[in-house]
């Protein structure tokens, strides 16, 4: 089974893609019937696969090695079916060798539009048909704002035409997209090959379908020569049924939905009680910020006060280193002021002894006798 990419349809896909590739070789095959087909851009190979089935011979091309090896070793033993490496724009076939040409979802892959065209007219039959579709890039890029990462070139509805009408006389040109109908067959197996269409709203039903508004895909058929072929028509897959596929999506989405509320509901019961603690958290914010703005000013006050004390508390000991120092003099002059007096007292005890010592002597005493005879004399 090869690996589905993104850029190359493989058949174990399912849904709109499985059912717009399949549609596209299904209307092929009343164009290919006991002829010889190129399948340009065939991919996995598939799709070539299902054309040998009618046609006479069919030739798969692809540019990717690897999808024509993987072509050879799945559909290999198909007598009328091989698979050959090649481009747009060097189709390794012969000219004018070819009955009908497909090539679908390939011409947005490349910007070589002109080379491809020329390589197409060089195989067909001069009375060959080419059967190509393209996305509209109106609807499939524009509109929606995507872009398709292995589209190098989309063209638009006028671009289409202009280029298929320089290299073939004859262009029919089809819109194809996936639609909503309802469906109304026979239950027992039918060969029906036609089928009424009606189209309307509750006013008015007429059995008519008017032109496809706004395709998806253009689907184009061409040559020089007029093409009688009818190409409207509608494909199911009984395998793959989209609208059942809707229902069921829709069902599990609902389910999913009711799911995905009731979780929704339980969150937002959680948001409110969060929104709540949070009010309540930036109450307490507020209030501590204010209290904070409170002991702010007290620091600062306090801070204020500090540095006050602290020149005060310099001018203190400044007052203190002064005085201070006058006390040390004081003490150093109290000192000498000791010292000299008790150089006199050691002087005084000194001249003391000395009198002492001269009134006890024999001198002193005649002269204290001397002294009262003098004083009687007179």
């Amino acid at each position: 089974m090869m690996e589905f990419t993104g850029e190359r349809f493989v058949p174990q896909l399912s849904g709109d893609i499985k059912y717009e590739h399949l549609h596209r070789y299904a209307i092929s095959l009343d164009f290919v019937e006991g002829r010889s087909v190129l399948d340009i851009a065939s991919g996995e190979g598939y799709g070539s696969a299902l054309l040998a089935k009618r046609a006479g011979s069919v030739v798969g091309v692809d540019i990717d090695s690897a999808s024509i090896d993987y072509a050879r070793s799945h559909y290999g033993e198909i007598p009328n079916l091989k698979f050959l490496v090649g481009s747009c724009s060097a189709i390794p076939i012969t000219d004018a060798s070819i009955d009908v040409v497909v090539s679908f979802e390939t011409i947005e892959h490349h910007d070589q539009h002109e080379e491809m065209m020329q390589e197409i007219k060089r195989v067909l039959k001069p009375d060959g048909i080419l059967i190509l579709s393209s996305p509209n890039r109106l609807v499939y890029s524009d509109e929606p704002k995507q872009a398709n990462p292995f589209h190098v070139k989309e063209l638009y509805y006028e671009e289409l035409v202009d280029l298929l009408k320089r290299y073939f006389q004859q262009m029919r040109l089809y819109g194809q997209k996936l639609a909503v109908s309802s469906w109304m067959m026979s239950i027992e197996s039918s060969q029906v090959e036609t089928i009424k269409a009606y189209s309307g709203d509750v006013s008015n039903i007429v059995n008519s379908v008017d032109a496809l508004p706004a395709p998806m895909y253009f689907v184009a058929v061409c040559s020089d020569r007029a093409v009688k072929e009818p190409l409207a028509s509608l494909y199911l897959d009984m395998s793959d049924d989209l609208w059942k596929r809707l229902n069921s999506d829709r069902h599990s989405n609902q389910i999913e939905l009711s799911h995905l509320r009731h979780e929704f509901n339980h969150l937002q019961h959680q948001f409110n009680q969060i929104q709540h603690d949070r009010n309540h958290l930036q109450h307490r914010f507020n209030q501590l910020q204010y209290d904070c703005s409170q002991l702010q000013d007290e620091f600062s006050q306090t801070q204020h006060n500090l540095n006050q004390l602290q020149h005060d508390r310099n001018h203190s000991q400044h007052q203190f280193d002064q005085l201070q120092h006058t006390l040390n003099q004081a003490q150093h002059q109290l000192q000498e002021c000791v010292q000299v007096q008790q150089n006199y007292q050691n002087k005084l005890q000194h001249a003391d002894a000395v009198i002492q010592a001269m009134e006890s002597s024999k001198f002193w005493k005649l002269r204290q006798f001397w002294m009262r005879v003098k004083a009687l004399w007179k």
